[in-house]
């Protein structure tokens, strides 16, 4: 045997470095859940300005649902124990947005808006989406949003991510 060949007989092999393994999928936002002071009042808003169904609940909550949207949200007041109005300022959650699929519909929400007297922010413009806001019961903000095409091309989205937010 040569000393090259009884070198390398005394040398463990060195393995590949393992894969990271893949992130495992996900499909999307199952649900938003909300906890609100009244149920009653914010169901009654995602219901009738929003136009999500109300699926059931119980004591203290309830389940709502977008079909369109495939978009769930759930209400709830935790057993009466939500006090005050919702504050964006702190840790958490900042707003919900739902996607609009264009500018005119975007602008049709605005009138919808309007004719039921929901105070609301006028479209505004800003980098890559237009949005109006607007506050749900317990003062929790609502964006509705339209991403510019250019924008989610420039994200390399396309399919059925554009128009969402």
């Amino acid at each position: 045997m040569t000393a090259d060949a009884a070198l390398a007989a005394t040398v463990a092999p060195v393995a590949p470095p393992a894969a990271e393994p893949a992130v495992p999928a996900l499909r999307g936002v199952s649900h938003v859940a909300l906890s609100v002071p009244d149920v009653a009042a914010a169901a009654e808003f995602w219901t009738t300005v929003l136009g999500f169904e109300a699926m059931g609940g119980g004591p203290g909550f309830c389940f709502l649902l977008l079909r369109t949207a495939r978009v769930a949200v759930v209400v709830a007041d935790h057993g009466g124990t939500v006090r005050g109005a919702f504050d964006e300022h702190h840790p958490g959650l900042d707003h919900v947005a739902l996607a609009v699929s264009d500018l005119e519909t975007l602008r049709a929400w605005e009138r919808w808006l309007a004719d039921r007297r929901v105070p609301y922010t006028p479209i505004i413009a800003s980098d890559g989406a237009h949005h109006l806001n607007l506050r749900a019961p317990g003062d929790i903000p609502v964006e509705l949003c339209v991403l510019d095409p250019g924008f989610l091309v420039a994200l390399g989205v396309d399919g059925p991510a554009a128009g969402t937010h």
